[in-house]
């Protein structure tokens, strides 16, 4: 038993090194160079594990943590627009989100005239092009300025326009929840509940929203002489909307009512009273014959911007009039970032086939299922529950499994999950998620080898499809792009348990837009509340149809756990 202990530390220690130096799918056996005696040899015993599915009613849509922009390593983002999944249906997302302005008690200044009102979303994109050009300006002179092409990175299927309409919502969101005096969670369910309160004034409508990965050329007036041309700046692709006295006036003169007429009120003067007056801004989409586009934004980066004038005294003589007494007009603007809660909508429209399959009566949780449902946002995942049955041992009586393979004492060099994707039920290519993740049901928690394999995550920190991949593989394709299977190592996590460091807790498998991600949110199915849900599994549009456990599965493509272990010939 000492030397079987000491070969065990030896060998995972040697594994670890190993797998971080290749992600060949192939098994490559490790014990005979470690063990160099003829006594040993290498085997594969091979479990299947019952497996089957739970579909979420709704999921925590609040604080959604995304990935990684540039220099950020993790940021908030929600899904806005329309995704026709091809296999599971339509999911519609929107937005309601707080705001908060950038000084409270805000001083406009003297004779202050609001001049307009801007709102405006980054999109995430990437430059892929930059080139010098000439421009002619309004005043006949020409300058030289870098011209810019983007990419946007987070906009998903051929894109189609949708109707795309932006209220105030009066809808009030509060912090805490009164009967925990716990953080107050919101769920992808909760908007279409609020009722009409979110829609309480329409402030802008585009019947055909699609999104342009154009950048922006942007105008200000040049300072204080009216006969210069204009300041011109250029900057990544975004939604804008400009509201002044040529484009919408009646939404700007009702933001002069909300803020600016309210000066030196109490509405204004902290963050309580204003998250109290001014309640939210409500982005609606709705599907235009029966399609759209979905993208992800960055909302933390939004803003709404009073742009306005005042008079203040031209104390260094900027007018260059010599006289440093006299008043003149400035330029200055008000923000409000979009923070505090921010709630994704997700309205989807599942397909009454797979529907019906995912009640809750129609999943075996005691034999498994054939097919196991993957679906990011508010859709399902899978549940593995690993060495549950009995085994005829090797005389001849019933055993149960787990502690059968505790018995032999095996020299465990790998083990791995592999999940064979059902391409008869996918439409292949893009569609499919390229990454899925595992985490204990009970708790949330990654396991083990996730730990293990932080070297990829930290070289690979903003390349999340590069990350985790010893032990999360990504989607393994065919010649046809069509994805075949995904393979996910758990050798730590089963050397725990066969040394009973852990327990045997049942396993959660779900499709992952960032595995780099390891928080949690709360996930309601039609029977349990509080289920515990990975966030990149909520931010993710994504679904499959995964084989389960059932002999009704093509052998070869039934779900197995393949453990490749050490063992004397003596045995």
């Amino acid at each position: 038993m000492k030397l079987m202990n000491i070969l065990t530390k030896i060998t995972t220690l040697v594994v670890v090194i190993f797998t971080f130096l290749s992600c060949d799918d192939d098994f490559n056996s490790v014990g005979s160079e470690i063990i160099g005696d003829v006594n040993f040899r290498d085997s594969l015993y091979t479990s299947v594990p019952v497996a089957y599915s739970k579909r979420l009613e709704r999921v925590q849509t609040n604080s959604l943590i995304s990935g990684s922009q540039g220099n950020q390593l993790a940021f908030h983002a929600n899904l806005l627009g329309v995704y026709n999944d091809p296999v599971y249906g339509q999911s519609v997302y929107s937005i309601l989100s707080q705001l908060q302005p950038e000084r409270f008690d805000p001083d406009f200044g003297d004779n202050a005239v609001l001049d307009s009102v801007v709102l405006s979303i980054p999109y995430i994109s990437r430059p892929t092009e930059r080139e010098t050009v000439e421009v002619r300006l309004e005043d006949a002179s020409t300058i030289t300025e870098t011209a810019t092409t983007y990419e946007i990175d987070s906009i998903y299927q051929t894109p189609q326009p949708y109707r795309l309409s932006i209220y105030q919502s009066n809808y009030f969101l509060r912090d805490f929840d009164p009967s925990t005096t716990e953080r107050q969670a919101y769920y992808s369910d909760d908007i279409e509940n609020f009722g009409a309160q979110v829609e309480e004034t329409l402030l802008y409508t585009e019947e055909n929203f699609l999104p342009s990965a154009e950048e922006l050329i942007l105008t200000t007036p040049d300072g204080n002489d009216a006969n210069s041309a204009r300041d011109r700046t250029r900057v990544s692709p975004r939604f804008r909307v400009l509201f002044s006295d040529v484009f919408n006036k009646e939404i700007k003169d009702k933001f002069k009512e909300l803020f600016f007429d309210k000066e030196g009120s109490i509405e204004l003067s902290n963050a309580s009273n204003f998250n109290n007056y001014f309640r939210g801004i409500y982005f609606k989409a709705e599907p235009l014959n029966n399609t759209g586009n979905l993208l992800y934004l960055n909302i933390r980066e939004a803003r709404l911007t009073l742009h306005y004038s005042y008079d203040k005294q031209d104390i260094t003589d900027e007018n260059e009039d010599g006289n440093t007494d006299d008043l003149i007009r400035d330029q200055e603007e008000w923000s409000l970032a979009f923070t505090g809660n921010v709630i994704n909508s997700i309205k989807l429209d599942v397909n009454p086939i797979i529907a019906e399959e995912l009640k809750i009566e129609n999943q075996n949780q005691v034999n498994g299922e054939d097919n196991l449902y993957l679906k990011g946002g508010a859709g399902s995942y899978a549940v593995l529950d690993l060495f549950r049955n009995s085994i005829v041992n090797e005389n001849g009586e019933e055993e149960n499994e787990l502690d059968f393979i505790k018995r032999q004492n095996w020299l465990i060099n790998d083990v791995n999950l592999k999940f064979y994707v059902d391409q008869d039920q996918i439409s292949s290519g893009a569609a499919e998620p390229e990454r899925i993740y595992i985490f204990n049901v009970e708790t949330g928690e990654v396991l083990s080898d996730y730990q293990l394999d932080t070297s990829f995550q930290l070289l690979n920190s903003a390349d999340p499809i590069n990350s985790i991949l010893s032990h999360l593989g990504r989607i393994t394709r065919d010649s046809d792009d069509a994805g075949e299977f995904y393979r996910i190592r758990i050798t730590q996590h089963i050397i725990d348990l066969l040394n009973g460091d852990i327990g045997n807790i049942k396993l959660g498998v779900s499709v992952s837009q960032n595995v780099n991600i390891t928080t949690n949110a709360l996930g309601d199915t039609s029977v349990t509340n509080d289920e515990i849900i990975p966030t990149s599994s909520i931010i993710s549009h994504e679904g499959t149809i995964l084989y389960g456990n059932l002999p009704s599965v093509p052998e070869s493509k039934r779900l197995k756990l393949e453990i490749f272990y050490t063992e004397s010939k003596d045995n």
